[in-house]
C-alpha cells in the first residue's frame, strides 16, 4: 500500500507535517499545525521543575495529550519520482506495466494477434515491446562469408557501446554498436529543458513506448591477432554433439574494463577463468583449476553482487557450476580481489545423477540444481539443502490426450534436459519438464512445458510450449522477478511470473513472422542479454544461429544515446586538453618533479649569470669603481 502512487504522492507532505519543516514555526502556522507547547519535543525541562505539583501535572498534561516526535527534516522533503519519469530508473517490468497485469483481465496472446490483423485495428490496445515494434528498431548481423558459422550460444552487452559472444566452438565474437537519434526542433529544446528544470509534480502523460525515432549503426569487430581468442577448452568432435559450457559476467573487473568468462576447463572437471578485453578484443588473463569435479562441466550460471547488482558493497560474481557427476559447487569472485583457486561450497543431492542446468540468486540467497528427477535448492551461505522437489504428475493428462492414449503405453514425467532454469526474487523457480508416451523403447510423443514452483517446492501452474520451438536454450527473469524470458526456437517469448496468473504469455520475439518459411525454421535463439546496464535497459542483444547478433531498441533509447554523447564529447574534450600537460610531464618527468626541476634550472642559470656581471662591472651592484686619474 505505501508503494501505491495516492501514497507516494502524500507521503511527503505527511513526513513535512510530523518530522519536517512544517512541524515548527511559520510553515506550521501556515499549514495549520500548532499545538499546545507542551507537546513539542524539548520546549520544557520536566526534570528541573522545581514545584512536584507543577511537574506532575506538566507530566500527566504530556502523557494524556501526546508529545511530537523531534523535528528531523528542515527542508522540504524529496518527493518520489514519477513511474514514466526520465531520471527514473526505467526496468524491463515497467514497459508491460507487470503489477497490474496479474489482477487485469488481459487476454490471451493469441487472440490479441489475431486481432491486429487489420491494420485499422493494430493502433487499438496496448503496444507490445517486440511485437509491434517497427522495422526500424531491430537490427540483422549476419557473419562474414565463408560459412557455415557456429551459433552464438553466450552474449553479454559490456560498457556502453560493445557487446562479447561466444560461439558453439568456443570463439570469441566482438561487436559494436551505436543508437543515431532523428530528433526535431521542438523534440532537442524539449529535452534540454527536462534535463535542466526540476521535474513537475504533476502526473506525467502516458508514452508511445515507440517514440524513439532513430536506426542502429553496428559492426562486427575484425581484430589483427596473431592467435584467435578463444576458451581453453571445447569441444570439436563430430560425434559429440555438446556445445561449449561457458558464463560471462555482468560485473566489470579490473578497473571497470574487463568482463570474467567461466568455462570448461578440459571436458575433465577443470574450470577455466578468463578475463577478456571488450575493446580491444584480447584475453588478459588466464587460468585452468585441475580436477574441480569428477566429470565435465554441464552448465554454469553468475549473478552480480554488490555494485554491479544495483546494491551498495564491493562488485562481484557468484558463480555456480553443475557437472555430470551430480555435484554443484559455487564460487564468489570480488573485483578488487585475487581469483580464488577453490571453491566456496560443494553440494550434493542427486545421488549421482548428471545435473542438467544451475541457477543462483544472491538477492535471495538461494541457488537451484536441476536433474532428471530432482530440482534441489542450497543455501548460499553454508551450502546446506533447503528443500528437493520432483517434477509434476498431474500435468501430463493436460498436456496430453491420456485418453486416447494405446495400451501399455506409459506416461513419463521428467525435467528435461537443458539449461533453461531460473529463480526469481519473488521467490519463484522456473523450470522446464517434459512429458513423453512410451511405447517400449520408443517415444511416441514428447510435450514441453514450463513448470512455476515456489521456494517451498509448491507447485503453482504449468505452461506447454509450442512443438516447432523446440527445447529452451536459455531462461532469466527481470530484476524485480516479475517476469521471465524464456529463449527457444526462432524467438523469444515472455511469461508473467506470478501466483494469480502463472506463466501467462504477454509478449513474443520472432526473428522471422513467416512461420512457414524453412530458413525461419531453422533460426534459434540461444541467449539474450539486456544493457548496457542493469539499472537503465534500451537495448536486447540476441546470439542466434550460424553466428548472427541481432539488436533490438526498447524505450528511452533515444535519450540515453543523447546522454551518452555529451558525455562522451566531455570526456573527449578532457583527454585533447590534457595532451600538453602529458608533454610536459613526459619532458620533465612528472609534475611532482616539475617545479623543482624548472626551478634548480633557473637557479643555475642566474648564479652563472651574476658571476659574470660581477666579474665585469666589479662590485656589488653591478657599477664599476673607477679610480681617479
Amino acid at each position: 500500500a505505501l508503494e501505491s502512487d495516492i501514497c507516494s504522492e502524500m507521503l511527503p507532505d505527511w513526513i513535512d507535517l510530523i518530522f519536517g519543516r512544517k512541524q515548527q514555526g511559520k510553515a506550521a502556522i501556515e499549514a495549520q499545525n500548532v499545538y499546545f507547547y507542551l507537546t513539542y519535543y524539548g520546549s520544557v525541562d520536566v526534570a528541573n521543575i522545581e514545584d512536584e505539583g507543577l511537574r506532575q501535572a506538566t507530566e500527566l498534561q504530556i502523557a494524556h495529550f501526546g508529545q511530537c516526535p523531534m523535528q528531523l527534516f528542515y527542508r522540504r522533503h524529496a518527493k518520489k519520482q514519477a513511474r514514466d519519469g526520465h531520471r527514473r530508473r526505467q526496468t524491463l517490468s515497467d514497459l508491460y506495466d507487470m503489477k497490474m497485469a496479474p489482477l487485469s483481465s488481459q487476454r490471451s496472446l493469441d487472440k490479441v494477434a489475431l486481432e491486429r490483423t487489420d491494420k485499422e485495428d493494430h493502433t487499438t490496445g496496448r503496444l507490445l515491446p517486440f511485437m509491434d515494434a517497427p522495422l526500424s528498431y531491430w537490427v540483422h548481423l549476419g557473419a562474414p562469408p565463408p560459412g557455415p558459422h557456429a551459433p552464438l550460444i553466450s552474449i553479454r552487452l559490456a560498457l556502453s557501446d560493445r557487446c562479447l559472444a561466444v560461439d558453439s566452438k568456443g570463439i570469441f565474437h566482438f561487436f559494436r554498436w551505436a543508437w543515431k537519434p532523428e530528433f526535431e526542433e521542438d523534440e532537442l529544446s524539449e529535452s534540454d529543458s527536462d534535463t535542466n528544470s526540476h521535474e513537475t509534480e504533476d502526473a506525467p502523460e502516458k508514452e508511445d513506448i515507440f517514440s524513439d525515432k532513430g536506426c542502429f549503426v553496428a559492426q562486427r569487430e575484425l581484430f589483427s591477432f596473431r592467435n584467435i581468442p578463444r576458451l581453453p577448452y571445447a569441444s570439436v568432435a563430430s560425434e559429440d554433439t555438446r556445445h561449449a559450457t561457458v558464463g560471462v559476467s555482468k560485473t566489470l573487473f579490473a578497473n571497470k574494463s574487463l568482463l570474467l568468462v567461466v568455462s570448461d576447463g578440459d571436458g575433465k572437471g577443470a574450470l577455466a577463468m578468463q578475463l577478456v578485453d571488450p575493446i580491444k578484443g584480447e584475453i588478459r588473463g588466464e587460468v585452468i583449476v585441475p580436477s574441480i569435479h569428477a566429470d565435465c562441466v554441464t552448465s554454469i550460471d553468475m549473478d552480480p553482487i554488490g555494485t554491479a547488482s544495483g546494491q551498495g558493497g564491493v562488485g562481484g560474481e557468484l558463480v555456480i557450476v553443475g557437472s555430470a557427476d551430480g555435484s554443484v559447487t559455487l564460487w564468489r569472485f570480488i573485483s578488487s580481489h585475487y581469483w580464488p583457486l577453490r571453491p566456496r561450497l560443494r553440494m550434493m543431492g542427486h545421488g549421482g545423477a548428471s545435473i542438467f542446468g544451475v541457477a543462483v540468486s544472491s538477492a535471495l540467497g538461494v541457488c537451484a540444481s536441476v536433474s532428471s528427477k530432482l530440482c534441489c535448492l542450497f543455501d548460499v551461505g553454508n551450502g546446506a539443502m533447503i528443500r528437493n522437489f520432483t517434477p509434476p504428475t498431474g500435468t501430463g493428462s493436460i498436456h496430453i490426450d491420456t485418453d486416447a492414449k494405446p495400451e501399455n503405453v506409459i506416461v513419463e514425467t521428467t525435467f528435461a534436459d537443458t539449461s533453461a532454469v531460473c529463480l526469481s526474487v519473488l521467490g519463484f523457480v522456473i523450470a522446464v519438464s517434459s512429458t513423453k508416451l512410451i511405447l517400449g523403447e520408443d517415444v511416441l510423443k514428447e510435450v514441453l512445458s514450463l513448470e512455476l514452483y515456489t521456494v517451498e517446492g509448491r507447485h503453482v501452474g504449468s505452461h506447454p510450449l509450442e512443438p516447432q520451438r523446440g527445447v529452451p536454450k536459455k531462461m532469466f527473469p527481470t530484476v524485480d522477478g516479475r517476469a521471465v524470458f524464456v529463449c527457444a526456437g526462432g524467438g523469444v517469448s515472455v511469461h508473467l511470473v506470478s501466483s494469480i496468473r502463472p506463466l501467462a504469455t504477454v509478449d513474443r520475439w520472432r526473428l522471422s513472422e513467416d512461420t512457414g518459411n524453412d530458413a525461419s525454421t531453422e533460426q534459434v535463439i540461444y541467449d539474450l542479454d539486456f544493457g548496457p546496464t542493469v539499472a537503465r535497459p534500451v537495448v536486447a542483444a540476441a546470439g542466434c544461429t550460424a553466428g548472427t547478433l541481432r539488436l533490438h531498441a526498447l524505450q528511452g533509447i533515444s535519450r540515453w544515446s543523447q546522454e551518452h554523447q555529451r558525455n562522451t564529447v566531455s570526456s573527449a574534450v578532457g583527454s585533447v586538453l590534457a595532451l600538453p600537460a602529458q608533454t610536459v610531464k613526459n619532458a620533465l618527468g612528472g609534475v611532482s618533479s616539475f617545479g623543482s626541476n624548472f626551478f634548480g634550472s633557473a637557479k643555475e642559470i642566474s648564479k652563472e649569470a651574476f658571476t659574470v656581471v660581477k666579474e665585469r662591472e666589479g662590485g656589488f651592484f653591478f657599477r664599476k669603481r673607477r679610480g681617479r686619474e
